[in-house]
């Protein structure tokens, strides 16, 4: 005979792991361009601890105008807010970045990783070692940008205003335990990366 304390604990298991895998499978069926809006947009307000006003308990449905707001899309599908939603669910309950992992970066891909704005990328460097390293990138146009080198779990590696004055610029971090490296870039103007070269530092 099952005790009642057992019988509670079976119940509880039974409840969660089911939504475990229900949360797994939705995260696998994200798409690398939902991903990247939210990653750039939207998981800032994770970062300066003030996403406590979207809670993933409103449910997708009344959450659909505020990502509307801030992804500047007012013409999202329902599919495309329910993918945004559950970012916002793994964000808030991992407290870590999702990206497809399907994914791998490659610098004739870049256009995978770019905001539809034009106006920002995000783009996943992979799993780097422990040392210094560099990026180089070069832009088309000659407009100002903001950079920053995360890790998975959201850590500054570098945050870095770039200036409009020169379209090739080089970027220094260093990382003192292997970490999933991502780079965020964003712009008030159009910004296209024409090269995007990473490497350890001299």
């Amino acid at each position: 005979m099952i005790k009642p304390l057992h019988r509670s604990m079976l119940w509880i298991l039974l409840f969660i792991f089911p939504f475990r895998l229900l949360a797994a499978e939705e995260t696998e069926n994200i798409g690398t361009r939902s991903a990247v809006i939210f990653n750039t947009l939207c998981a800032k307000c994770h970062e300066g601890e003030c996403s406590g006003r979207l809670s993933f308990d409103t449910g997708s449905k009344s959450a659909g105008s505020h990502i509307r707001r801030y992804t500047g899309d007012t013409d999202l599908s329902r599919e495309k807010i329910k993918e945004f939603f559950t970012l916002l669910n793994h964000m808030k309950k991992s407290c870590t970045i999702l990206m497809p992992k399907d994914q791998t970066w490659k610098t004739d891909k870049l256009s995978h990783f770019a905001l539809p704005s034009s106006k920002g990328y995000f783009i996943p460097l992979g799993l780097l070692e422990s040392g210094r390293y560099r990026i180089d990138i070069a832009i088309k146009e000659d407009t100002p940008f903001k950079a920053e080198v995360i890790s998975k779990h959201f850590e500054h590696l570098l945050e870095q205003e770039i200036s409009p004055a020169k379209k090739e610029n080089t970027l220094h971090f260093t990382i003192s335990k292997p970490e999933h490296v991502f780079l965020r870039i964003q712009s008030r103007n159009l910004l296209h990366i024409d090269s995007l070269n990473i490497g350890k530092a001299r």
